[in-house]
């Protein structure tokens, strides 16, 4: 039996349009999420469906090689092109080296160190190193402002050798917009405040250790 052109073509229709309706019963009965599509491949879906149905475009990603301006779907699956036009898309977000990030999987934060091509990957090529270790795009996020400022804190404290606000006894310490310093003593990390002799008009004042900041770690003293 030989299939011509016009039979193909209306199998393929059929095809797609069965297609359409299963996709259409998943996302109500199972709630299916959104595929992830990089920034290309979301401006090119956007752009041909305001030329065309959802149908249309996924027959015709079965048919044909996407060319020119378009050709950013050529290597996704049928299956991932018929989900982010029926179903939806979200863009992964977009990464520049030093950025700071979070794998969603080990909840590991580190920095954008560099950002690479690999040969013979599927839908997206791009990968993004962190520590040394290639990471694809949609497994990752920005870190917030509050993750950043406690990463980098951690990291300062690890450099010592300590966990964070590990205060030792002999700590150089100051309070943050004063040029008052002075030592951290036994009494002091006892009760959980600093006591800075003369702070203010010759009186001593106490902080809380949360609210100090580390001048020089005692391992570090030259009086010492």
């Amino acid at each position: 039996m030989s299939w011509t052109s016009k039979a193909l073509g209306a199998a393929m229709t059929e095809a797609v349009k069965h297609l359409e309706h299963s996709m259409q019963v998943l996302r109500r009965k199972y709630n299916v999420e959104k595929i992830q599509l990089t920034q290309e491949q979301a401006d090119v879906i956007s752009k041909l469906l305001k030329k065309m149905s959802a149908d249309r475009l996924i027959d015709t990603h079965i048919k044909q090689i996407w060319k020119d301006e378009y050709n950013a779907l050529n290597h996704m699956e049928v299956s991932k092109v018929a989900r982010a036009v029926l179903v939806g898309y979200e863009v992964i977000p977009q990464f520049k080296v030093g950025d700071w990030v979070i794998n969603i999987h080990t909840a590991e934060i580190g920095q954008v160190e560099a950002i690479r091509k690999v040969g013979g990957a599927v839908d997206n090529d791009e990968r993004i190193v962190v520590d040394s270790i290639l990471n694809y795009p949609d497994s990752l996020r920005h870190a917030t402002p509050e993750e950043i400022q406690q990463e980098k804190k951690r990291r300062f404290w690890e450099k010592l050798g300590r966990e964070v606000d590990e205060w030792e006894e002999g700590d150089i310490v100051g309070v943050e917009g004063s040029k008052f310093i002075t030592y951290i003593s036994y009494e002091d990390l006892d009760r959980g405040e600093v006591e800075f002799p003369r702070f203010t008009a010759g009186d001593n004042e106490y902080f809380p250790l949360n609210k100090i900041r580390l001048v020089t770690p005692v391992e570090k003293r030259l009086d010492k």
